[in-house]
Order: structure tokens, then C-alpha cells, then sequence
């Protein structure tokens, strides 16, 4: 018996029921652009499948990670400043800071995560001028890297992560992403080549942070970007923490109502 299939029969009618309904809306749903009604991308249009749910929904009220946009500190960095979002999915906050008139370079290794970010970016030309895309992963080496990947669009999140993160999701849950070979980079080695180095650093990487930030030590060190992280595990949590420390920063928690058990929202400056 599939995992999912033990996972309905251990259900009760009700959770079966519902467990059915999204399973079903999952494999018909089908990409249209939504206005975006508030928050930094009012008037802006994303390509969104019909499932109106979840952070999704978010998205089209304006209210997806809403409290990065009410933070005081952010709001006076983001104007002018070069935004590095590393894990940028579909580019809501790409396009987010692009609107508060930031230059953004996105980063998003999954395929077709970048190809709902290109008609995203295309839908949105204005915004779309002062982002620039990488498909590199960004890691603690510079070589071929396993990505572990998902083509479901449809759910609230993907939860692609390159090998080696520590995930926040059940072990089962990835059974059925495919694993592939990607290209790696560490952040030092693209400034060394020529990038510009970021005045803030967004980094949703499904339990990649602290890979991510070992590549980025001498950013930290010398430039010390604003740091807004999505920390996926308790684990990963208790290792970065010092890590970060160790390079004079001081962490905050964000204020995320939507925040789990084995995930929070950090601010470090």
C-alpha cells in the first residue's frame, strides 16, 4: 500500500473527504494570472494555479509574508538597495522589491518554478526591468549538485532543496520528487566574478540556509548584508544562530502568524 494510500485509511470520513477534494483540485487546477489586490504589489498580476488557498491566496490579498513589508528597518534599506532573493519560487518578493525600487537578482535552480517566474516577470514589465534571474543554486561548493525537485505547482509549496538541507517536511513526503543535477555556486565565488554584492539577502531555501550562508562567508564578513531568512527546522535553527553571531549578527524573530512548529521567520542585521 502507497504511503498515501495509508494515510487515507488511518483518516477519518471527514479528513478523507477533504484529503480527496484537494487531491482532486490539485490534478485540475490550471495557471491564470490574479490580480494582486494589496500589499507592495497592488495592480501587479501573477500567474497563480485556480487554487485559491494557502499562500497563494496570500499572495493575491497582499498579505504573504506581509511582515517583512511592515518592518521599519526594511522599508528603509529596500529603496535603492541590490536584493539578493535566493529561493525566489514564483518572484513575489522579487517583484515585491522591485516595486519598493530595489534592483533584484533572483535565484531559482527548479526549472519550472523559473518558468512560472519568467511569466511573471514578463506580465509585469515595469517591475520586471530591474530583475535580473540566475538558475544556480546557491551552496557551500562550486560543482554539480543533486537537487531533489517537485513538479507539483499546485500545493503550497514545492519543497525542491538541494541535497544535503535539512527539511522541514515527513521523509515520505519527498518519495516522489525526482532527483536531478544542477549547477551549485557558492555567493563568494559569483562576487569574485563579478557580481555586485547584496545589501539584502532573502533566503528561502527548504533547510538549505546554513549551506547556502557557509558559501557566503566572506559577504557576511565584509559587507554584511540584511538578512531575511526562512529557517525550516529546529535543528537547522540551533546551528545557524551561533553561526550568524559568529559574524557580529543579531537575529529577530519576524512576527508571522502563519508560522509552524519547525519553521520561523528571522530578521538579522
Amino acid at each position: 500500500m502507497g504511503t498515501w494510500a495509508k494515510q487515507l485509511w488511518r483518516s477519518s470520513p471527514y479528513s478523507l473527504i477533504q484529503a480527496i477534494i484537494r487531491r482532486w483540485r490539485r490534478a485540475t487546477a490550471r495557471p491564470k494570472f490574479y490580480k494582486v489586490l494589496g500589499g507592495p504589489l497592488t495592480g501587479a498580476e501573477l500567474c497563480l494555479t485556480n487554487i485559491i488557498e494557502g499562500s497563494a491566496h496570500d499572495m493575491i490579498t497582499g498579505t504573504f509574508d506581509s511582515f517583512f513589508y511592515e518592518d521599519k528597518m526594511i522599508m528603509q534599506i529596500l529603496p535603492d538597495a541590490l536584493c539578493w532573493d535566493v529561493g525566489s519560487h514564483f518572484g513575489y518578493h522579487s517583484l515585491a522589491f522591485s516595486a519598493l525600487g530595489a534592483q533584484v537578482v533572483a535565484f531559482e535552480p527548479n526549472p519550472l518554478n523559473a518558468r512560472r517566474l519568467k511569466l511573471n516577470l514578463d506580465r509585469n514589465p515595469l517591475l520586471a526591468r530591474r530583475i535580473r534571474v540566475r538558475t544556480e543554486a546557491l551552496t557551500n561548493q562550486d560543482n554539480a549538485i543533486d537537487f531533489i525537485q517537485s513538479d507539483d505547482l499546485a500545493g503550497p509549496s514545492s519543497g525542491s532543496h538541494i541535497d544535503g538541507a535539512i527539511t522541514p517536511l515527513a521523509h515520505s513526503i519527498y518519495e516522489r520528487f525526482q532527483r536531478v543535477r544542477i549547477t551549485g555556486a557558492r555567493a563568494d565565488s559569483l562576487i569574485a566574478n563579478g557580481e555586485q554584492p547584496p545589501k539584502v539577502l532573502k533566503i528561502d531555501v527548504e533547510g538549505a540556509e546554513l549551506l547556502m550562508l557557509q558559501g557566503a562567508q566572506s559577504l557576511l564578513r565584509h559587507t554584511k548584508p540584511l538578512l531575511l531568512l526562512e529557517v525550516h527546522h529546529i535543528r537547522l535553527m540551533f546551528h545557524l544562530r551561533p553561526f550568524l553571531e559568529s559574524f557580529g549578527y543579531h537575529l529577530r524573530l519576524a512576527n508571522d502568524p502563519h508560522e509552524q512548529a519547525s519553521r520561523c521567520f528571522v530578521i538579522a542585521n
